[in-house]
């Protein structure tokens, strides 16, 4: 597993992960990851071998909320190796039906949960059927994948950064001050004589703060804004 830790960049260290499960019969690999808590499932950091149009079908139909392997990776920390019975309602069957046009018929998926509050999964899936000889393969190798999912979480940490950034709002100075201030509570008119400025000129703030997490009012861009590590609230 050496070429996972010593990759250079994304690319490269998303190949030695692809190589490594391709080696124990799998072919196809996915990494979902939240790097934060509160961030939307939307926008995980996703690398996979799937195809790219299962991808657009699964956003498409907001499959991702009713993915029950979605919800046992956000809930447990067990691995979840699949299987028909998992898909339990319509929607669910019909899904995985989809899927398995796509060629992710059986696979196994183990939970994120990193020190930092990271939360996902990493999914290994193939096109066998659920035969004894999956789970011949899935028992000898379920150890190998656990150590595996140890050290995808440990040498993920600064793509999952790089992503992060890309997604959070970008605030001025002035914003951020505007924003830590509300969440402590104060009103406009405090917070303008905190700032030495005028009411218009917090309200102006305020009004792109709203724009930027696209939120309808300041305290919901504060809660935000906190649970993203923008702002300490003191």
């Amino acid at each position: 597993m050496s070429p996972l830790v010593d990759a250079p960049d994304e690319a490269t260290w998303f190949n030695a992960l692809t190589t490594i499960a391709g080696s124990w019969g799998f072919d196809r690999v996915l990494i979902a990851m939240l790097p934060r808590p509160g961030m939307r499932l939307e926008d995980a950091y996703m690398r996979s071998t799937y195809s790219p149009t299962w991808w657009r079908s699964y956003e498409a139909h907001g499959f991702m909320h009713i993915d029950p392997v979605v919800s046992h990776c956000m809930t447990r920390a067990t691995p979840l190796i699949w299987s028909p019975e998992l898909f339990s309602t319509r929607p669910q069957r019909e899904m995985y039906e989809l899927a398995c046009l796509h060629g992710l018929r059986s696979g196994v998926s183990l939970p994120i949960h990193g020190p930092n509050q990271e939360a996902g999964m990493l999914s290994f899936a193939n096109n066998f059927n659920t035969t004894d000889a999956f789970w011949t393969q899935i028992d000898g190798v379920l150890p190998n994948l656990v150590l595996l999912r140890d050290l995808v979480i440990d040498t993920s940490r600064r793509h999952l950064r790089s992503h992060a950034q890309s997604l959070l709002p970008q605030l001025t100075p002035r914003e951020r001050e505007c924003l830590k201030w509300t969440a402590r509570g104060k009103s406009t008119w405090e917070i303008s004589h905190i700032l030495s400025c005028s009411e218009a000129a917090v309200n102006f703030h305020v009004k792109n703060i709203r724009a930027k997490f696209g939120v309808n009012s300041r305290r919901a861009a504060a809660v935000i804004a906190t649970q993203l590590g923008l702002i300490d609230p003191g």
